[in-house]
């Protein structure tokens, strides 16, 4: 007994002694902690090494960023188990990092922890007889583009090349291609993860299915998931899809919110519309377009798209372009230059979101009006707004109660991409996207805020992330996989509700 004892006060000794002396100097001795046993093929990088910025898995988003007193780039599961357990043995922080898109603020609440970087985690394993693709935990969309498109199929992807497939599944993933084949996370068929206890476990419809149950839509809270397998699709239309931009004045806003209006009730699964509202510094004016994206001929295309010509347009494009270059001719091509730039990281951009089932003319031309005037307020704020009108009845066609994800009956996706270059416009983007959100989800056809979670901003709460309906389920997963909260960064989940 004395000699449980002494052990267990040497080791809070020593958990102290590291962590005081991490706190006085900033740092931790990573090496002499972590790197016994890891495997040879690990790397350690400090945050002081002039190669960490560069060698390094980087978040592209400065706003809220945490912060770490260096990574670990894990080539193993026994590796990430490894670090998951040291990490928890010795209280430090730590986060699982893929693809590095995540931007709700909640993440920033991470101060001097450890990354585990997945950049290692980037294989692709296309099985085209049975129709699955298995990825490993960092892949990004782009991928996958040539192997499927090669091989005649086609996956839920978001709209950014470079956003990792796993962490979006891991909220659902809305996109582009959602209308044809419903939320990625509907296609999703497993995935190995590393719980907190440093365990590896596979979840799936017939293994841990409560954990998977919790895992699409809310996959951040449980652990990190070293590779998945997906359901893919066969491609519609030849793999080909017919894109057509629309630009009009500042003048038409009120008749462009009327034509994306009538698209409320009814909208063939085949088509999405994306608008963007930006701002041309040079003629200090707004800047009004839409990429409609149809997987059928042109002049089916055309026929769907007569509330957009009659509102006479100042220009028009159209191109019939594999799905995978999509992004490269939309928007007048413009969207091959921000796709790129989108990607870049080192950038300060505050979002805000609203899930919508309707659009409210009034609501828009106000808000239109008012973004118009801080533009031209802020001359550094660089932001825009989107949205993403996508047919929702294959994702409804999926009972409600199959996943922790809450938010099927969203019908249009309000992006509010506030984009400036440091913290010191966010006092003003704060207080202008609080009232535009408020005011938004007013007229939005839901009773209470309903946000999809991966562009949520951070402080809209469970209820608007996964609604109440969801919240006992999720408490009762998050006790039993997570009782320490050690992932608890990315939209936590609480122990208990409410």
């Amino acid at each position: 007994m004395t000699m449980l004892r002494t052990s267990a006060l040497l080791s809070l000794f020593l958990n102290y002694f590291i962590l005081a002396n991490a706190t006085a100097f900033g740092s931790l001795n990573l090496t002499a902690l972590y790197g016994p046993g890891l495997s040879p093929g690990a790397e350690i990088f400090y945050a002081s090494y002039s190669n960490f910025t560069t060698d390094v898995t980087q978040r592209w988003n400065l706003h809220d960023a945490p912060t770490f007193y260096g990574a670990i780039r894990v080539a193993t599961e026994g590796d990430i188990q490894h670090v998951i357990k040291v990490s928890v043995e010795h209280d430090i922080e730590f986060m699982g990092i893929g693809g590095g898109h995540g931007s709700i603020s909640t993440l920033g609440r991470l101060k001097n922890g450890i990354e585990i970087d997945l950049g290692n985690f980037k294989s692709v394993n296309l099985d085209v007889e049975n129709s699955t693709v298995t990825v490993g935990g960092a892949v990004v969309f782009s991928q996958l583009y040539e192997p499927l498109y090669n091989a005649g199929k086609m996956l839920p992807m978001g709209n950014a090349r470079c956003v990792g497939l796993v962490g979006a599944t891991l909220g659902a993933t809305v996109g582009s291609f959602q209308g044809l084949f419903g939320l990625g996370l509907d296609s999703l068929l497993s995935v190995r993860l590393a719980t907190a206890n440093g365990d590896i476990v596979d979840a799936s419809e017939t293994q841990n299915a409560d954990l998977f149950w919790g895992i699409r839509g809310a996959g951040a809270n449980f652990g990190i998931v070293t590779s998945a397998v997906y359901r893919v699709h066969d491609a519609p239309n030849g793999g080909n899809v017919t894109s057509i931009d629309f630009e009009y004045p500042a003048s038409a806003n009120a008749s462009l919110w009327g034509a994306l209006k009538s698209y409320d009730d009814e909208m063939p699964n085949e088509l999405v519309l994306n608008t963007v509202v930006s701002f041309n510094r040079t003629a200090e004016q707004a800047i009004l377009g839409i990429n409609a994206a149809y997987f059928g001929p042109v002049s089916e295309a055309q026929q769907y798209l007569a509330p957009f010509y009659d509102i006479n347009p100042l220009a028009t494009d159209i191109n019939v372009v594999p799905w995978t270059e999509l992004q490269d001719v939309a928007f007048f091509g413009l969207g091959a230059i921000l796709g790129e730039t989108s990607c870049d990281v080192g950038q300060y951009s505050n979002p805000f979101t609203v899930g919508a089932k309707q659009i409210d003319v009034p609501t828009f031309v106000t808000f239109f009006n008012e973004l118009t005037a801080f533009f031209i307020q802020y001359p550094t704020y660089a932001g825009s707004l989107s949205i993403e009108r996508i047919p929702n009845a294959v994702t409804l066609s999926v009972d409600d109660g199959q996943t922790a994800y809450a938010h099927r009956e969203i019908k249009t996706q309000i992006i509010f991409e506030n984009d400036y270059p440091n913290s010191t416009l966010d006092g003003p983007v704060d207080a202008f996207m609080h009232k535009a959100r408020t005011d938004f989800q007013a007229t939005s056809g839901f009773e209470r805020l309903s946000t999809y979670v991966y562009f949520a901003h951070g402080d809209e709460g469970v209820d608007a992330w996964w609604a109440p309906r969801k919240m006992a389920n999720l408490t009762q997963l998050k006790r039993i996989w997570d009782p320490n909260q050690v992932f608890s960064w990315n939209s936590p989940i609480p122990l208990h509700y409410p």
